[in-house]
C-alpha cells in the first residue's frame, strides 16, 4: 500500500493509516480522493509508487515516495515498506 507501505490485503484508495504498516513512522502522506498528496500540499505520482515506476514522460505530479519522501524510489522499493 502506498499509503501505510504494509502488505495485508486492502486497497490503497481507502487506506486512512496515521502510521506506516509497523507503527514505526508517521506517514508521508494523504490520500484526497484518488490521489496521493504530501501532507505540504504536493501531489505524488502513483505510477512512481509502484514496482515498475512512472513511463509518463511529463506530468504534474511529483516523484517522491510515498512512505519516505526519498526521490530515488517508489513506495514498492521503500526500505520502510513491509516485505
Amino acid at each position: 500500500c502506498a499509503v501505510c507501505l504494509g502488505r495485508s490485503p486492502h486497497r490503497t484508495i481507502e487506506c486512512v493509516a496515521a502510521q506506516t504498516w509497523d507503527k514505526k513512522f508517521d506517514t508521508f502522506l494523504e490520500r484526497i480522493r484518488k490521489g496521493l498528496w504530501t501532507k505540504d500540499g504536493k501531489q505524488l505520482c502513483t505510477g512512481w509508487q509502484r514496482e515498475e515506476g512512472c513511463n509518463v514522460p511529463r506530468h504534474d505530479a511529483h516523484h517522491f515516495c510515498s512512505g519516505c519522501g526519498a526521490t530515488t524510489h517508489g513506495a514498492q522499493k521503500c526500505p520502510r515498506a513491509e516485505r
